[in-house]
């Protein structure tokens, strides 16, 4: 394989597995109890990687606490959180922000899929990315050895 295509496969390798998630924003809260609250999330939820949701609070009247329930009844309570989708399917986060006016509450629903290359698991999009780098880097050095060099040493 030539070094172009060496390097076009490591890039292309490394761009998968960097691949961001979109964040869709939710509307701004309409006049009701509670603190206005906007949500980031990811767009989609890919099974067995994790996703990080965030929670703007404005307009909050005292001291404001955050709890997240995720599918698997687990929770978080912090402004930020991580959590891995272990089942496929339809499932449901859910933000609830309160503070001294009351609560407001964002579900998310989401259809949690499995990433497929068409060639096996989804796990291996990292070992790919990285043997595309590896095999890059030997073929730079390769090239350096046998050709660089030789011409350098040449031409001294």
């Amino acid at each position: 394989m030539s070094t172009y295509l060496n390097a076009l496969l490591a890039l292309c390798c490394l761009l998968g597995c960097a691949v961001g998630v979109a964040v869709a924003d939710t509307p701004a809260q309409a006049a009701d109890d509670g603190p206005n609250v906007t949500v980031s999330a990811p767009d989609q939820a890919v099974y067995n990687a994790t996703s990080t949701f965030e929670v703007a609070v404005t307009n909050a009247t005292g001291d404001v606490s955050v709890e997240w329930t995720f599918p698997d009844g687990s929770n978080a309570t912090t402004r930020q959180a991580s959590y891995r989708f272990q089942q496929e399917g339809n499932v449901t986060v859910t933000v609830a922000v309160t503070d001294d006016t009351g609560t407001t509450t964002r579900t998310l629903d989401y259809e949690v899929y499995r990433y497929s290359s068409g060639q096996g698991d989804s796990q291996a999009l990292p070992v790919l990315g990285m043997l595309g780098v590896v095999v890059g880097l030997m073929t730079f050095v390769v090239a350096l050895y046998f050709k660089v060099l030789p011409w350098f040493y040449r031409n001294i």
